[in-house]
């Protein structure tokens, strides 16, 4: 495996462990509060990082390894129906995404070589690898778990 990847697949399979931690510290009746007008709650950020993978990560990793030079469009929360993110059972989600989250690492692992230097297609991105993709994901997972920190415990500035 490439030895860049070793520290991110690592930090990644953390990132379900936090964000339960987290949930646990919070008081339930902020969960769905909207802190900041107009833009999610902590409910919303921490079920779309709970499936986060399951509707694009997963996809995009099989596709580097079964593609020669992938071409991807944006992920974005955008893209789902309003409700989406705020109608998922919150615990579960989390629950399950252990599960999502290793089944991610695992299809990394499977990587070979030649699979970790090929190049995508995506429109935001100058260059896209599979690194660079598991790299963002990871800063994916921290921003949203910093944004869920400031509206329980800071003052909500986190826009």
């Amino acid at each position: 495996m490439n030895q860049q990847i070793e520290p991110i697949l690592n930090a990644l399979s953390e990132t379900p462990r936090l964000l339960q931690e987290l949930i646990s510290e919070i008081n339930p009746a902020l969960y769905k509060k909207q802190i900041i007008h107009g833009k999610w709650s902590i409910h919303e950020h921490a079920t779309h990082i709970g499936v986060g993978d399951m509707y694009g990560f997963q996809k995009r990793l099989k596709d580097f390894k079964e593609q020669e030079k992938p071409v991807f469009e944006p992920l974005s929360g955008d893209s789902f129906d309003k409700n989406f993110f705020i109608e998922l059972d919150l615990h579960k989600t989390i629950e399950d995404f252990f599960e999502i989250r290793h089944k991610t690492i695992e299809l990394a692992k499977a990587f070979d070589a030649n699979d970790w230097n090929k190049l995508a297609i995506h429109p935001e991105y100058k260059t896209y690898t599979p690194y660079i993709m598991l790299r963002h994901l990871l800063m994916h997972d921290h921003n949203h778990l910093y944004k869920i920190e400031d509206m329980a415990f800071g003052i909500g500035h986190v826009k």
